[in-house]
């Protein structure tokens, strides 16, 4: 608790929760902190949720880093969080209600990034995926985002006919040209990806 002085102005003084002191600041998991803490500490604004049981200590922006280690328990070592998470991880917005990994092995050198002692497949690339893979209402919501964010329309669809023939590649051709003609509002929480050279198909996805 911080102490006052008394040339403080007046008013209650609040709780600092160590995490946000730290550099970098770091997420705070209700295992750290006990049930009855963790609800206090929400009520008061002292934490703000950010995903199930993870929160940021109040004035902590989100980051891709910080988003990426929310999810990093939930992710083994040679997998890569990938389509609607991994676009949360990049962009930020309402946290993916399910976490979907991919085995980095199936991942080309420039399709996964590391953020928050996790691996994540790229903004390309989780374009990719979301358009193979997806059901064309997440694609509408979250694909914008990743293009406004610096994926290249025309290098994704050049990718993207490079392996046509395989599973969910040319109805994700159309999805991109029904999308860069007519942008749909963007949900923020989307990432896009790059795509391997074995194409979407090789992609064999675990759902948590």
């Amino acid at each position: 608790m911080n102490r006052r002085s008394p040339d403080d102005p007046p008013g209650p003084a609040r709780l600092v929760h160590p995490a946000a002191l730290a550099s970098p600041p770091r997420l705070v998991r209700r295992s750290d902190v006990g049930d009855v803490a963790w609800q206090v500490l929400l009520r008061d604004c002292d934490l703000v949720l950010l995903r199930g049981d993870v929160a940021l200590p109040r004035g902590v922006a989100g980051t891709p880093a910080l988003r990426a280690a929310a999810l990093a328990p939930e992710v083994a070592r040679r997998e890569a969080v990938a389509r609607a998470a991994a676009a949360w991880v990049h962009l930020g917005g309402p946290p993916p209600r399910r976490v979907v990994v991919v085995d980095r092995a199936a991942l080309g050198p420039r399709d996964v990034v590391r953020l928050g002692g996790a691996l994540v497949t790229s903004p390309a690339r989780t374009a990719v995926d979301l358009l193979c893979r997806e059901p064309a209402d997440v694609v509408h919501a979250l694909l914008p985002g990743l293009l406004r964010g610096g994926v290249d329309a025309a290098r994704l669809r050049t990718r993207l006919a490079a392996t046509s023939g395989h599973r969910g590649v040319d109805r994700g051709l159309a999805l991109l040209r029904e999308v860069v003609e007519a942008p749909a509002t963007v949900r923020p929480g989307a990432a896009a990806g790059q795509t391997s050279t074995t194409g979407c198909s090789a992609l064999a996805p675990v759902m948590r």
